[in-house]
């Protein structure tokens, strides 16, 4: 029998306002403080017919929002919204990014809010094209929805619903608490039709769970404490369960009609899904139902007054820089990006939004989710666009990176466009490329820079355009690779690391090998096309990199020495473990070696789990390795598994590094396999354990693989070589020069506490006497009264005091206070202020002091906070002004990065004499507009006779 959809005569209209009345009502309306705006970036994109991506960066006075908006216009006819959730049914969680793809959204976002047990469930509604796939709670626990009507009207309501299912023998009905939805009791009855996935429950949880089958309308089937049943995917056919009484009515034979119906009434809707609770109602903020508190990632839904825009929102927390907002905040936030009515879906962990345009293969993340990565979800909104194939309208052009150094090249590419953002096919070879602003050449796509400055890149195809800024730096004059050496074998290629340039001021970009003379000193081989091709014999030398003026090596050794370390030969040293207690496994020692007398077999059994297994071959204790090590190999005897065979390591920082031994353990025979150890470890290390792993939660391996001879290979040893010097950038202004009869010095120093009581003389002496030789004294922190007795400064200013700017000729002095970890958590009202006295000040000469650094240890623990804060020195600085940074930290050092200059003082607590050595000053000398520095120790070690 088909299903029957019980019609509703209530219109849209008098059912939200029946459901407006609903809501509870609040003595005082919510309100919230918006914190104030220190600086925000928006960029947007279109991402298909109808359909805009968003990404807002806001600093504010209580941190990051980092915002991301998918606005859906609903009168698109080319748009539409459905549901997102796993084809293998709904308890099958899936990440929103997969779901994308697997659906052929151009979007999507994750959605309502579930439970875990005792199998994923969703809270709400999940409704598409008509047909309720997940139903909404019943009075009074009832949640709110958001839907989309088959007149492409938005609304924000509680879905009331009627579930029967009637028995035409006699008469009687069962009246049904959900559809595919389960609760630990199984005490109400539930449906579980195809959209449930392949089984029904049966005795998983419950050994007097009834179950009955319905096939075509007709009581097929019933089971008590039975086998799970296979559920047909056919629209009239499902299995209703429940424990105890409630389905006695029914009998085999029976024909049943199923009633599933909703207000509105689910024939109108095209899209529903539920969320949380209600936070933004008629244009004021609104908390109905699920008040999750506190400042946490969010997902919401937003729709504008006039119903002609859908709003999808996600907001980052839980991060060291996001720090999420409460549900309150987001309200507004909604309101501010133009709802009028709003909802809160499922936030936290499972905050995730992923495009996909069409046309690219993968769908990407474009939020931070808090836990690292994406967090499975039970459902989803996807958007997806039908829009039909147009002509080209516009191009899009690219590049790995938009500044560029005098005299190398840099590689675009173009994708062209129709007027619905669909992808469009294009000639490469008739794209005409020009540029604008500076001079250069074009070879096909690559562009080489023969002048300094800011350029554009424009591409025409037929009358469509695109254009590109790129900024086009200085000569090279310092080369870095990621690359320092490196370990080859014998007749082996490996492609070089990428390099990376600097200019004159700092400002760093990345060098393209082709762009790169490799010269190779000693007899090791060759470098062509940026691949270095290894020597038939044991050797070692070095490859020089030279771009511009800037010089690099990388030492290089081919090939190396082989170390037994593990025979197997004993199996005291081992022992075995997994990575969850449904897995069993063993080691034992075989007699089938490949060296020696023995093997060690390690055997597991992966049949029960689905999320990741593995069984581990621990090393008690860990296998210590002696010296430098680049690469661990063994025998291994394969069982045609499948199986990734991986293994771990510890450094000496206690660092755990996983490595890759063989990817598919596909054989059945013994087969050597090695892993190079990754270059970032801190060396001695130690082999933690060997291990089998499977992934795929389809896959259920058993079986027992063979390890035999361990070995660690050493390479072969860098004798004395003569290298040409590396250059580093060179800070012209790090040369402090004679002082004019009209210019002022000005030094930047810090009390070292308790020095005369460390070192058990009057050491402070000599620094107070260095200090008021200038006219001007910055101290970085606090004084003592008795320090400051001996100093006799112009002017002396305590910059470890709240923010304050002093001037003096042509430099002014900003004070800044970072101690809490960054400006904003210090003293939120400093950005403020000091954004606008950089950009209003007309002098030469900044010198910005800080008690912490801004970057690396001891930094801003807000590194966005940091790059913000850099970011607007390098404005200040290309409109030509000098910035020095001079802050406290740990070690005395100075860099010079996009023109900034970064000075650091080492101002930790003295804690043993020879500390004295560690006392440093940086020395200024202003002569007019000239400002020159150099940072010195107070005290001089003595030298050792």
């Amino acid at each position: 029998m088909k299903k029957v959809i019980k019609k509703t005569c209530l219109s849209l209209l008098a059912a939200g306002m029946i459901f407006a009345a609903q809501i509870p009502a609040y003595a005082n309306p919510i309100t919230v403080n918006m914190p104030a705006k220190i600086y925000e970036t928006i960029n947007t994109e279109n991402i298909s017919s109808g359909v805009k991506h968003e990404n807002i960066l806001r600093f504010t006075t209580q941190g990051w929002w980092n915002i991301n908006v998918l606005r859906i216009d609903l009168n698109d006819n080319y748009t539409e919204l459905k549901g997102l959730f796993n084809k293998n049914g709904l308890p099958n969680r899936d990440k929103v990014s997969s779901m994308v793809e697997k659906s052929g959204a151009v979007a999507g976002v994750n959605g309502d809010y579930f439970d875990y047990q005792p199998l994923p469930s969703s809270l709400g509604t999940l409704i598409n094209d008509g047909e309720l796939i997940s139903s909404p709670i019943g009075k009074p626990y009832t949640l709110p929805s958001v839907y989309v009507t088959n007149q492409n009207k938005a609304g924000i309501e509680y879905l009331d619903r009627r579930m029967v299912v009637t028995n035409r023998n006699n008469g009687k009905q069962v009246i049904l608490n959900s559809v595919n939805k389960v609760s630990q009791n199984f005490d109400t009855v539930t449906l579980l039709n195809k959209n449930w996935g392949a089984k029904s429950i049966g005795n998983r949880f419950h050994n007097d769970l009834v179950e009955v089958l319905i096939l075509d309308g007709i009581v097929s089937d019933i089971r008590t404490g039975g086998e799970a049943f296979d559920i047909p995917n056919s629209d009239n056919s499902y299995v209703l369960a429940v424990r105890g009484t409630g389905l006695q009515d029914l009998t085999i034979g029976d024909q049943v009609d199923l009633e599933l119906s909703t207000v509105p009434n689910v024939e109108e809707i095209k899209f529903a899904i539920g969320g949380g609770s209600i936070i933004l109602k008629n244009g004021e903020l609104a908390l109905t139902n699920i008040n999750s508190a506190g400042n946490e990632p969010r997902t919401g839904v937003g729709i504008n007054q006039d119903q002609t825009e859908l709003i999808l929102v996600t907001i980052d927390g839980r991060d060291s820089s996001f720090k999420g907002v409460s549900q309150e905040m987001f309200g507004a936030i909604l309101k501010e990006l133009g709802a009028y009515n709003g909802l809160n879906l499922d936030g936290g962990g499972s905050s995730t939004m992923a495009i996909k345009p069409i046309g690219e293969d993968k769908a990407a993340v474009v939020n931070k989710p808090s836990d690292g990565g994406e967090r499975s979800v039970v459902n989803g909104v996807g958007v997806f666009s039908n829009a039909p194939q147009g002509e080209l309208s516009y191009l899009k052009l690219k590049t790995d990176d938009n500044k560029m150094f005098l005299n190398t090249t840099r590689a675009f590419s173009v994708k062209g466009y129709d007027e619905y953002h669909n992808p469009v096919d294009i000639n490469e070879s008739q794209i005409t490329y020009s540029v604008e602003g500076i001079s250069g050449e074009f070879n096909g796509n690559k562009f080489k820079a023969t002048s300094s400055g800011q350029g554009k890149i424009v591409v025409n195809l037929n009358g469509a355009v695109g254009s590109l800024d790129i900024n086009v730096l200085g000569e090279i004059v310092e080369l870095n690779s990621k690359q320092n050496d490196l370990n080859i074998d014998i007749n082996s290629e490996q492609k070089l690391s990428s390099f990376n340039g600097k200019d004159k001021n700092g400002t760093q970009s990345v060098v393209y090998l082709d762009d790169i003379q490799f010269d190779v000193i000693g007899d090791i081989g060759e470098v062509r096309s940026g691949t270095f091709y290894s020597s038939s014999e044991s050797t070692s030398g070095a490859i020089t990199a030279r771009a511009g003026s800037g010089i690099s090596n990388i030492l290089v050794s081919v090939g190396s020495k082989g170390t037994l370390v593990d025979g197997f030969e004993t199996i005291d040293k081992y022992s075995f473990s997994a990575s969850s207690e449904n897995i069993n496994g063993s080691i034992n020692l075989s007699n089938e070696a490949r060296d020696g007398i023995s093997s060690l077999s390690l055997n597991y059994d992966f049949s029960q789990g689905d999320n990741t297994r593995a069984a581990y071959l621990n090393f008690n204790n860990g296998l210590k390795f002696s010296g430098y090590p680049k690469k661990l190999g063994f025998w291994v005897k394969g069982d045609g598994s499948g199986t990734w065979l991986r293994g771990t390591l510890k450094d000496n920082a206690g660092n755990t590094h996983t490595i890759d031994f063989k990817k598919s353990l596909d054989f059945s025979d013994w087969q050597y396999v090695s892993s190079s150890i990754p270059a970032n470890v801190s060396y001695p290390i130690s082999l933690q354990r060997i291990y089998v792993a499977e992934t795929d939660s389809v896959k259920k391996p058993k079986g027992s693989i063979l390890i035999d001879g361990l070995t660690a290979y050493y390479p072969t040893s860098i004798g004395n070589i003569v290298l040409p010097t590396p250059t580093t950038v060179k800070d012209n202004l790090a040369t402090k020069k004679a002082l004019n009869a009209d210019g002022f010095s000005f030094i930047v120093a810090a009390e070292p506490k308790g020095l005369d009581k460390l070192v058990g003389y009057d050491a402070s002496s000599k620094l107070k006497a260095r200090i008021s030789s200038n006219k001007i004294g910055v101290m970085l922190n606090s004084i003592t009264p008795e320090f400051n007795k001996g100093l006799n400064n112009y002017v002396l200013i305590d910059a470890s005091k709240p923010y304050k700017m002093n001037k003096h000729n042509d430099v002014i002095f900003f004070n800044l206070d970072s101690s809490k970890g960054g400006i904003r958590a210090s003293n939120s009202s400093q950005w403020m202020q000091f954004i606008k006295d950089l950009d209003s000040r007309q002098e030469s000469n900044f010198a910005i002091c800080l008690p912490t650094p801004v970057f690396g240890a001891g930094g801003f623990s807000d590194t966005l906070e940091a790059d913000l804060f850099h970011e607007k020195l390098v404005e200040a600085s290309n409109k030509g002004k000098n910035i020095f940074v001079v802050q406290g930290g740990n070690e005395t050092k100075s860099e010079l990065i996009d023109g900034v200059r970064y000075i650091q003082l080492n101002t930790k607590a003295l804690t043993k004499p020879e500390d004295i050595y560690n006392i440093s000053v940086v020395e200024f000398v202003v002569n007019g507009n000239d400002i020159s520095y150099e940072i010195s120790k107070v005290y001089q070690q003595p030298k050792v006779q």
